[in-house]
């Protein structure tokens, strides 16, 4: 919950190297892209599991204004996994405008295609 910038204070880095004088700290160049690295592969491995997963795929959404007046969106997945369930945000989006059923649909659809699992909702309707 730090700024990779953290990794430059002169607190933190004493104790990190608090029994352990050579241990190396990275730069918070390094960090950031480590940090963005991961959630590329991590990203690519949840695409790639929920366009493989042959059960039933549920979706949430949530939407809120933060304090700074600006309206957000997320999406969840929720799945059955060995027995187990298995709950994944998806993204979290700043709605460009407010909370309209409009905007909420748009950007529901675009996550879906962005994980490539749009087909997966089932368009039929009960009315």
């Amino acid at each position: 919950m730090r700024p990779f910038k953290i990794v430059e204070d002169r607190g933190f880095r004493k104790l990190m190297k608090t029994g352990r004088p050579a241990c190396y700290i990275p730069s918070k160049i390094t960090v950031s892209r480590d940090v963005k690295n991961v959630f590329v592969k991590c990203r690519q491995r949840i695409v790639t599991m929920l366009q493989e997963y042959e059960g039933a795929l549920s979706f949430a959404t949530d939407a809120w204004t933060s304090p700074n007046h600006k309206a957000y969106v997320a999406v969840t997945v929720h799945f059955e996994s060995e027995g187990k369930p298995i709950a994944m945000l998806l993204d979290i989006v700043e709605a460009a405008r407010s909370h309209s059923g409009i905007v909420l649909a748009r950007e529901f659809a675009r996550i879906l295609e962005e994980f490539g699992i749009s087909h997966k909702v089932s368009r039929t309707s009960s009315f």
